[in-house]
């Protein structure tokens, strides 16, 4: 009997390490299957969102588009105004010279009576 002791004993060791290893073992599979699951929804999520943000992007890039195209029609019917003011200024500047020149001549013409009368009535 003091032989099987040492014996059994030896074998409930061995029996239970053996138990313990096939657990750990499983335990650390179900980790790196948990794991990968996990690892999987994180890159399903990130490739989402990239897919998300570049889509935002986009938008805003065609919304920025529209935005330099109205501002460039803008400035372009602004230059149209600019030039259309000038145009009218350059009128307006005509019109004041031939207003003068006007003046001028009936005041001329004004002068030239007067100076008939006076010489009619001499």
């Amino acid at each position: 009997m003091r032989v099987g002791v040492p014996i059994f004993l030896f074998l409930a060791a061995a029996g239970f390490h053996t138990a313990l290893t096939a657990s750990l073992e499983s335990a650390e599979k179900e980790d790196t299957f948990v794991g990968l699951e996990q690892l999987s929804n994180l890159q399903k999520r990130d490739q989402e969102e990239f897919e998300a943000a570049q889509m935002s992007e986009a938008v805003q890039d065609e919304n920025t588009e529209e935005e330099n195209d109205t501002l460039e029609e803008g400035m372009t019917d602004r230059d149209g105004n600019v030039e259309a003011d000038q145009h009218e200024s350059e009128s307006d500047e005509d019109v004041d010279c031939m207003r003068q020149k006007r003046e001028h001549l009936e005041a001329n013409v004004e002068e030239a009576d007067e100076t008939t009368n006076l010489t009619e009535v001499e």
